[in-house]
């Protein structure tokens, strides 16, 4: 168990010591919310959603760059749940000879740590809005099927469940989003996500481009360590 938190914690561990000595300083931040995005396909032609809740606990750094307007690096450590779901298949399927019949898309717990890059612009004191490119970095693990119960489960480590060819979790290898956030107290606010998803990524740059458009709800929780 140790040997996995120190895995888990390092690469952050390193990004907080060699952030730019120009920047500001370093901030941390943890949000939560639920997000679902549509355009998998099952047998090649039948589309299905994904729908989950994450939590990320997030390293940052913010640089004013224009009035009213900064330049966000983050790097997040994430862990996310996309929920099962059944899908019915209504048409023939190859040479079986049924009519329709249900199958199930099975629960996938993943962790992975992720680098985000975006511009935030205020737009009023308790408004803004922001643009933001997401990559996953490093896949730290995924876990396929219940979370409590007797089902089938498939651990990876390093790989995400798509570059494993199984069904594809909550999270895609590159995320565009674009946000409208409101700040309802200081250092707490709710945003309001559309965004792209796509399987383009470090590990499969050669595959074609294919996005997934989305959107969801999230909460920010910027935390004060009371530093001087």
């Amino acid at each position: 168990m140790r040997f996995i938190l120190y895995i888990v914690l390092f690469p952050l561990f390193i990004y907080s010591q060699t952030i730019n000595n120009n920047d500001k300083k370093i901030n941390y931040s943890y949000n939560f919310g639920t997000k679902m995005y549509t355009g998998n396909l099952f047998l090649g032609e039948h589309k299905f959603s994904r729908e989950g809740v994450y939590f990320n606990f997030n390293i940052f750094s913010e640089k004013v760059v224009a009035k009213k307007t900064f330049l966000i690096k983050k790097i997040s450590l994430n862990l996310n749940n996309a929920f099962f779901k059944k899908i019915s298949i209504s048409e023939d399927v190859v040479d079986l000879g049924i009519g329709s019949y249900n199958t199930r898309i099975p629960n996938i717990l993943s962790c992975d740590i992720n680098f985000t890059i975006g511009l935030q612009k205020k737009i009023t004191a308790t408004f803004s809005h922001s643009l933001y490119l997401k990559f996953r970095v490093w896949p730290l693990f995924y876990k396929k099927g219940k979370i409590i119960g007797g089902e089938l489960n498939s651990l990876g480590g390093l790989i995400s469940s798509e570059e494993n060819g199984s069904f594809p979790g909550l999270e895609k290898s590159t995320q565009i989003s674009y946000s409208i956030n409101y700040l309802h107290k200081k250092n707490k606010a709710v945003k309001f996500l559309f965004f792209l998803n796509s399987d383009l990524g470090f590990n499969n740059i050669n595959n074609s481009t294919v996005f997934y458009p989305g959107l969801g709800i999230q909460f920010d929780h910027k935390l004060s360590f009371n530093r001087k």
